[in-house]
């Protein structure tokens, strides 16, 4: 098993749908928005428009009765405004068949030309009344409705009312606020509902999730839980991939067995039979013999460990595991003494099988053992690593009192059958099992001087 660089993750599924559910709703309101300020703000100005075009008909009256009176002295038709100078308020009345100066003003003019919106033929043919924007005496924006009215034999006049432009604005401004604050409370509260959906909508994934979570860390052999009628089938289907590679691992283990005895039974028979015959050849025979059955047990180590950390249910706790090693140990060494330290726990458990993490730290801890002159330290601890994709792990140390190991022989050391000392029994395979195991687990074994002048032999592992 090799360690994998995870790749760059994505966004999550909730964040993506409410990212997405934020950039609609705001474009659906941002949108509805200007189109609404549009509606309302052609409803304000006909409102107004109807409010002018109530003194143009005043003003068209007055013009019928006396067309070449002086209009100014009819008053200010009911609006004091008219009255004012450059109040923003204008009437105009304009022959438009006989040139010459206006026929009447507003005093509010002060003898200035009302500004008149471009001839039109539907105005000056029909008498249509037309509205729209000028600049007023005051350089202020004003509304204007005109209307071209025709007398017969008195003539055709053009009769202009206009006011600033302020209240409509004004007015539009204060829908706009109200319309702003009105849909950032409907946005909220959009987002919100949302929120509310897609937890509830994507709880069925995080359930499985954690079943999911439940399998890997071994507190489940299958998926359990009701899922709804879209994810069951995917459910199902998980459910079968585990049931099929659990079936599949059982049948390598039975065939890790089986050749195992195959194997080992005609070996231990030939060095059986070849005991009984003296000589040099028969202790060579002896020898390659025992050699073989050591090479055998590696390689079908490496075979049952390669096929079991296939398994997603392996979850093994650690504190167990290294007590009773631990005791073993205290039987084989008891001049040895043994410190402990097993920080985590129960909490702390190894995502592999049971079998393994024995076969490496109880390899650490004959070696250990072996070359230690009085006090030995175990100490089992959990990694802790910050970022994106880091997954958790622990280490295992071993440490010893011995004469050590050179940096340059430790390489060596951990190479397979190889013994740098033939005096102390074994077959040189320990520390080769323990790097071969550590690394189908993605793991790996370090070697370096320990604080208690030995050796100190670390394991990584990954945790659950």
């Amino acid at each position: 098993m090799t360690s994998k660089t995870l790749p760059r993750r994505s966004w999550p599924l909730a964040a993506r749908l409410l990212a997405s559910a934020a950039v609609l709703s705001a474009a659906i309101l941002l949108i509805t928005g200007v189109l609404l300020t549009a509606v309302y703000q052609r409803a304000t100005e006909s409102s107004f428009d109807e409010r002018l075009y109530v003194y143009l008909k005043e003003i068209v009256a007055a013009v019928s009765q006396d067309p070449q009176g002086k209009l100014s002295e009819a008053g200010n038709f009911g609006e004091p405004k008219f009255d004012l100078p450059l109040s923003g308020w204008y009437w105009q009345v304009d022959k438009i068949d006989a040139p010459g100066p206006s026929v009447g003003g507003s005093n509010s003019l002060v003898g200035a030309k009302l500004q008149l919106l471009p001839e039109s033929a539907v105005e000056d043919l029909g008498g249509a009344r037309r509205e729209g924007y000028v600049e007023g005496p005051d350089e202020k924006r004003l509304r204007i409705v005109q209307r071209t009215v025709d007398f017969s034999e008195d003539g055709r006049f053009r009769i202009a009312i206009a006011a600033r432009a302020e209240e409509i604005d004004a007015e539009v401004r204060r829908f706009d606020m109200t319309l702003v604050v009105a849909f950032t409370l409907l946005f909220a509260f959009l987002m919100a509902t949302t929120l509310a959906q897609v937890r509830f909508g994507l709880r069925p994934l995080a359930l499985l999730s954690r079943e999911v979570q439940a399998i890997r860390r071994g507190d489940a052999d299958v998926l359990q839980g009701d899922f709804p009628r879209d994810i069951a089938p995917l459910a199902q289907e998980i459910n079968l991939l585990l049931t099929a590679n659990r079936t599949i691992l059982e049948r390598a283990r039975t065939q890790v067995g089986n050749l195992a005895h195959a194997l080992k039974t005609p070996l231990a028979v030939i060095v059986n039979e070849i005991r009984n015959v003296e000589g040099a050849p028969a202790e060579k025979v002896v020898e390659q013999a025992a050699l073989m059955r050591d090479q055998v047990s590696w390689h079908l180590d490496r075979a049952r460990t390669a096929a079991l950390t296939g398994s997603p249910a392996g979850a093994t706790p650690v504190s167990p595991v290294i007590a009773e090693i631990a005791r073993v140990f205290e039987k084989i060494h008891p001049a040895r003494h043994l410190d402990v330290i097993a920080d985590g726990g129960e909490e702390l458990r190894f995502r592999g099988e049971k079998q393994d993490l024995q076969e490496m730290v109880g390899n650490l801890l004959d070696n250990a053992g072996k070359w230690s002159c009085a006090d030995v330290k175990i100490a089992a601890r959990r990694i802790t690593e910050k970022g994106a994709g880091a997954l958790p792990r622990f280490t295992v140390t071993v440490e010893d009192d011995g004469p050590g190991l050179p940096e340059a022989a430790r390489a060596e050391v951990m190479r397979r059958g190889k013994r740098l000392d033939e005096t102390k029994p074994g077959s040189g395979l320990g520390l080769s099992i323990v790097t071969d195991i550590a690394n189908q687990y993605g793991g790996e074994l370090t070697l370096s001087s320990s604080a208690l002048g030995g050796l100190r032999a670390e394991i990584v592992l990954p945790a659950v």
